[in-house]
């Protein structure tokens, strides 16, 4: 089997450039080069040297969640089927998973110099530096929601879904929709889904009004204490709905008005992102946008083997399609006028 440094001297080339190819680190490099290595790699059928000989090594593969602050991300229902889906998708392949929430980047790299750790699924790193990390990586590295650039990277259609999820709203008669927005306004995710809100009302020519945006904090009581003024001030007398950046807020939010005399969807219609188990749990059930983080995981890992394998696939990212989930926590205001 031929070994990197081998093909790097067959074509007159450097193991480094060879071995940007196999992961994917190609901006700058010219096509004709590129071209030259992609076809010496099918023609040699060229396996990625990290995987082991001995059949008696576990081969691993990171799984790492970088979400800031968030705390018990396991628990958190998109999370925790992403890693299950991970999991049972690489054990298919022979791979198995060491998981954490790693503090940064020199956290992510260190787990990657382990002998056994061949390749890297990261979800939630900031897209402005996804290109360095993949650059200073040795091993290959598959990003989840970490936006667009020249890395490979699985995302879903977040702003398509956020527009679906407003201009359904609004055919319901609501011209006043409050966002409510979490402590990660930055994310790819947070701002996709923000994006998606302002370009529906755009459509629909209504005002994109600045004090109908709420960002909800990390912690529970400050965020009830938001949701609260919402609810004394504005809820089903300014706006007539609310579209919650994701269910777990929307859930508790509908707790919360409850609690404040508001009904849902009588008083105030409640939209959320995800269809999870708290779109489920939730009295009413959420109207919501339905995401498939067992899609996300089995794209990643396909595209994470095809590394590993050293196939030529070109670095791309990938969005998933949305659906616009229809239940009982919206009030059609048009059929009532």
């Amino acid at each position: 089997m031929i070994t990197i440094k081998e093909l790097a001297k067959e074509l007159g080339v450097s193991p480094t450039t060879v071995s940007n190819v196999i992961n994917g680190r190609t901006r700058k490099m010219s096509p004709e080069t590129r071209k030259k290595i992609e076809i010496a790699l099918v023609e040699h059928h060229y396996v990625a040297e990290n995987r082991r000989e001995n059949p008696k090594e576990i081969r691993l593969v990171s799984l790492d969640f970088c979400l800031g602050e968030k705390r018990n991300v396991l628990t958190d229902p998109f999370c925790g089927a992403l890693m299950e889906a991970v999991i049972e998708n690489l054990r298919d392949c022979g791979w198995y998973v060491v998981s954490d929430a790693p503090s940064g980047e020199e956290a992510i790299l260190k787990k990657l110099e382990a002998r056994n750790v061949e390749g890297a699924i990261v979800l939630g790193y900031e897209p402005e530096k996804c290109e360095e990390l993949t650059m200073r990586a040795p091993k290959p590295i598959v990003f989840i929601d970490s936006g667009d650039g020249n890395y490979d990277n699985v995302g879903l259609q977040d702003r398509e879904g956020a527009a679906q999820m407003t201009e359904y709203l609004i055919r319901q008669g609501h011209q006043r929709i409050a966002f409510f927005t979490d402590y990660q306004e930055n994310s790819v995710c947070n701002r996709m889904r923000m994006e998606g809100y302002r370009e529906a009302l755009r459509v629909r020519k209504l005002p994109f009004l600045q004090e109908d945006i709420y960002s909800l904090p990390l912690d529970r009581h400050m965020r009830n204490e938001i949701i609260r003024k919402f609810a004394r001030e504005k809820a089903g007398r300014v706006c007539t709905a609310a579209f919650f950046v994701n269910d777990l807020f929307a859930n508790e939010a509908v707790g919360m008005l409850s609690a404040e005399g508001i009904r849902v969807p009588e008083d105030l219609s409640v939209a959320g992102f995800d269809d999870n188990i708290y779109a489920r749990l939730s009295n009413p059930m959420l109207t919501t946008v339905r995401q498939h983080p067992e899609e996300k995981a089995y794209e990643a890992v396909k595209m994470l083997m095809k590394r590993l394998r050293g196939e030529p696939v070109p670095v791309r990212s990938i969005h998933l399609p949305t659906e616009l989930i229809v239940r009982d926590s919206v009030k059609n205001l048009v059929s009532v006028r």
